[in-house]
């Protein structure tokens, strides 16, 4: 087996783990979507994400939880936008999903972010729009530059590199700005034996 004491083996773990429990969150969806929330039950991708585009005030949390963890399941692109709106949405403890679920992690905490990681790739570039713009808060920020490494969490330099490159990119020096912060943080949490692969990462597309 070799030694499991690595700093790339402790990132690698953190990473799957971080990934298990995100891909765990969006399986309870629909294994409970029938109890939580009989008004979606059956009802097609389309269904759920107008039911998401709703007054949030008036929505019910069960569905709301629901309709988030089928759309990543179904990986339904076309709720990339409204998933990225609800990144801040946190679900409260022992409600609705939380209580199946049985896991402690940021997509459950935040269940939109779980939903975009399943989503994958095609998810990347609006994330890194919703970095950059300046009206994001850092919440939503630090959020979204989360699940660009989840997604690239077989290639944590990778991901690192598409947040430096999109900075390089950016005119408003601002947006450039915020993205290179994110790069960098997500460099920081590389773990010892990846993190001169992380930090390389920046260093080239700042070449």
């Amino acid at each position: 087996m070799g030694c499991l004491g690595s700093g790339r083996d402790i990132a690698m773990r953190t990473v799957i783990t971080l990934a298990g429990a995100f891909s765990l969150l969006i399986a309870a969806a629909g294994s409970f979507a029938a109890p939580v929330c009989p008004t979606l039950v059956d009802s097609t991708p389309a269904s759920r994400l107008e039911y998401l585009q709703g007054d949030r005030s008036r929505l019910s949390l069960d569905c709301i939880l629901v309709a988030v963890g089928q759309l990543g399941y179904d990986k339904y692109t076309l709720a990339i936008k409204v998933l990225i709106g609800y990144l801040g949405y946190r679900a409260p403890e022992k409600t609705g999903l939380l209580k199946y679920a049985h896991i402690e992690s940021t997509g459950s905490i935040y269940p939109a972010s779980s939903a975009l990681y399943v989503i994958g790739k095609p998810a990347v570039p609006q994330l890194v729009e919703t970095i950059a713009n300046a009206a994001t808060s850092d919440l939503v920020r630090n959020i979204s530059a989360d699940v660009v490494s989840m997604i690239y969490r077989e290639d944590l330099a990778g991901g690192v590199a598409v947040l430096a490159r999109a900075a390089r990119a950016q005119t408003d020096p601002l947006a450039s700005a915020h993205l290179m912060d994110q790069a960098r943080r997500q460099a920081a949490h590389c773990g010892d034996e990846l993190r001169n692969d992380c930090e390389n990462a920046i260093v080239r597309e700042n070449h």
